[in-house]
């Protein structure tokens, strides 16, 4: 009976047996329901003080939950990268992240659900090179096809394996939907064929790449595939003529030698008895590259802050494919110059500092000083002194050698509270946000603004400060101090959600900390301006001021030359002026910088600014617009060596550099609005002492008077 009696019924000894495997199987089935993919870089690559894309696939089979993703480095004391994302029931979400590479270690990747972990990543690589070392992105139509470049002859194997330029072959699922993402890239190849299976975001974010700074090199596999494509018909602006086949002949080989790269081989004899398939091109406010059988199949033009190239010909196929010589005609194409092919060392000193130092030295709080280094040494002899022979001398005297053991620590207790009293006095001071606004006005349908903001935040205590802004797109990140200097941060904390950006700072006592944060918004008006060329050296300006504040200084680069523009708009106004450049391009090619910058000024500022103790003025630059236009061209930035050539010594990152466009011969305006912002305030705190200004960069086409 007793038996009968344990035995259960039927039913519910099926229901327990249920309840058993399910509980043993438990972990299994939670670990199975969430399946957690994290893409790095630009296939595994990315460029030291860049940005780089971080795409995360996520597939729930399980129930509902609002998870959130976290990219944190796993050494250092970096930023922590977090993304809430609603996870539904069996929903496959893919979403990218911009990050910025300021350093060189490993990343964890983690997803959450509340305070549970439900999926990790350990160790993620990204394969880091030097900031100017060229990245080509590739697109291709074929999976073994596109752009190869050249190896380079380095001594030391690993400068090669770091600074060879190279190329990343993109997958088109995991091309980034966020342009701050690609601007990390030099160039990017795209085949035509690739292009119209792009997604609207995606190609929302490459058009406003290029505008924004970026190199786009197009394959033309059919010329429908360009002009049925509305976005890329649009950046493009091409005419194309019927495809026929020409003649291969030595005219690549030739643009490709004219490169100035000596270890281009011998002409390739098979690649010149081929025949290529190819399509006439011609671009609006563009020029040719190359020709065949008197046909233009290569050109290139400015479009917004960057540039285009386009091929008439597909040259994953062959005869292009098996070209001997293909490598240094990609070279020459992605604009990688000769000097990394030709030397035996690698240009370390390249990049060495970045820009972001100089705008430091211009926001860095005035309330704050430093204890020059004379008065430093001073005080410490006086230390020295006192606890040493003094101390000794007057307690002999007195016959009370024992009491060293009280004065000792008296002595100690009084200089620091006199440090302490010199530190208050020179740093104690009020909470203070201060903010810098660079901001490139992009052409298109809709115009937008593509902005870089940079703030400092000085205070009188430790503690943390919110920054943000309502952002779809963008980052922020913390001062960056160049290869050597790396992240100059303490703790940083990046939160996104959907149309949000947030980041959460500390800032320690008495201290000056700058971030930097990278969006995107709508222009609604603002500042526009027209370029009319009336002759020689001479331009018509149109000026129309939208803002809310008057305009209170300018500057037109243009024909390779600075000009300083005597103009006070006001706002709502419109105004019209006449330009006269001083010189032609032809008699120097370059951009005069002598008359914003003296040579080695802004490094010097760089590196007082870093010293703990010393002369506090000389780490300063006055936010001035001669200096603000100055830092546009970190590249053509430096000191000079005894030869008396220009080493360039900063680097710019997110496509703030715009030396190549202007060695291109590409026009900007540069306006700045003092007290004004183009957004809400970067800093979500309330603070006494406030200031913003803003530099808008509007890239412009010439065009002629009719």
């Amino acid at each position: 009976m007793a038996a009968a009696q344990r035995q259960l019924p039927r039913p519910f000894a099926r229901l327990a047996k249920l309840g058993l495997v399910c509980l043993l199987a438990g972990g299994g089935l939670a670990r199975g329901v969430v399946q957690f993919d994290v893409f790095m870089g630009f296939a595994g690559k990315a460029r030291q003080g860049e940005w780089f894309p971080v795409t995360f696939e996520i597939l729930n089979d399980g129930p509902t939950f609002d998870g959130q993703v976290e990219m944190r480095p796993r050494f250092g004391d970096n930023p922590v990268y977090r993304f809430d994302v609603e996870l539904a029931t069996n929903t496959r979400k893919r979403f990218t992240l911009a990050v910025f590479a300021g350093t060189n270690s490993g990343w964890t990747a983690k997803l959450k659900n509340g305070r549970k972990t439900v999926a990790r990543h350990e160790e993620l690589k990204l394969d880091s090179s030097y900031p100017a070392t060229s990245l080509l992105g590739a697109l291709s139509g074929q999976q073994a096809g596109g752009p190869v470049l050249p190896k380079t002859r380095f001594k030391n194997k690993w400068e090669n394996d770091r600074y060879t330029p190279r190329v990343a072959h993109l997958q088109l699922d995991t091309f980034p939907d966020d342009p701050i993402a690609l601007s990390g890239l030099h160039a990017l190849y795209l085949n035509s064929a690739r292009a119209i299976t792009l997604r609207t975001e995606q190609a929302a974010a490459l058009s406003t790449w290029v505008l924004g700074g970026g190199h786009l090199i197009l394959a033309v596999d059919q010329p429908s595939d360009v002009t049925s494509t509305p976005w890329l018909s649009s950046l493009v602006r091409g005419q194309f003529g019927p495809v026929q086949n020409s003649a291969a002949g030595q005219a690549l080989h030739r643009w490709a030698e004219a490169g100035g790269y000596s270890a281009v081989g011998s002409p390739d004899a098979a690649f010149a008895a081929g025949q290529l398939a190819t399509a006439e091109v011609r671009l609006a406010k563009g020029e040719t590259l190359f020709e065949l059988d008197n046909r233009p199949v290569a050109a290139e033009a400015n479009r917004g802050l960057g540039q285009v190239s386009v091929l008439g010909f597909n040259p994953e196929r062959e005869p292009f494919k098996s070209w001997t010589n293909r490598a240094w005609f990609w070279a020459r194409l992605a604009k990688v110059k000769k000097t990394w092919f030709e030397k035996t060392t690698a240009p370390t000193r390249y990049g060495q500092m970045h820009i972001d130092g100089v705008y430091g030295a211009m926001l860095d709080s005035r309330q704050v000083s430093k204890l020059p280094i004379g008065w430093l040494l001073l005080l410490l002899a006086a230390y020295l002194v006192i606890i040493g022979p003094v101390d000794r001398i007057w307690l002999k005297r007195i016959n009370k050698q024992m009491l060293t053991w009280l004065t000792f620590p008296a002595y100690v207790a009084i200089f620091s509270l006199l440090i302490y009293f010199i530190g208050y006095k020179l740093r104690a001071g009020q909470l203070e946000l201060n903010e810098l606004h660079i901001v490139d006005v992009l052409p298109g349908q809709q115009e937008v603004l593509r902005g870089r903001s940079y703030v400092s935040v000085y205070s009188p205590l430790n503690d943390d400060y919110r920054l943000g802004g309502s952002f779809e797109q963008g980052g922020i990140r913390s001062e960056y101090g160049g290869t050597f200097r790396g992240n100059m941060a303490s703790s940083l904390l990046v939160q996104r959600a959907p149309g949000k950006l947030e980041a959460r700072a500390r800032v320690p006592i008495w201290t000056s900390r700058l971030l930097c944060s990278e969006w995107l918004a709508p222009a609604n008006g603002g500042v526009t301006a027209a370029l009319t060329k009336n002759g020689r050296a001479s331009y018509e300006l149109s000026i129309k001021n939208g803002l809310d504040k008057a305009i209170t200084g300018a500057m037109l680069l243009a024909e390779g030359k600075v000009t300083e523009l005597e103009l006070q708009s006001p706002p709502g106004g419109t105004r019209t002026i006449r330009v006269r450049i001083g010189s032609t391009p032809d008699s120097d090619p370059h951009i005069d910088f002598e008359s914003i910058s003296n040579t080695g000024r802004f490094e010097n500022a760089v590196n007082a600014r870093n010293m703990a103790f010393g002369d506090t003025e000389r780490g300063r630059i006055e936010p001035m617009l001669m200096n603000l236009v100055a830092c546009s061209f970190p590249a053509l930035l430096g000191s000079t060596n005894p030869a008396g050539n220009l080493v360039a010594s900063f680097n710019g990152s997110g496509g703030l550099d715009l030396s190549a466009h202007a060695e291109r011969g590409g026009a900007v305006l540069f306006l700045l609005a003092e007290d004004h912002a183009p957004i809400p305030s970067t800093g979500l705190f309330e603070t006494k002492l406030a200031q913003a200004r803003t530099l808008y960069r509007i890239p412009l086409e010439i065009t002629k008077p009719e």
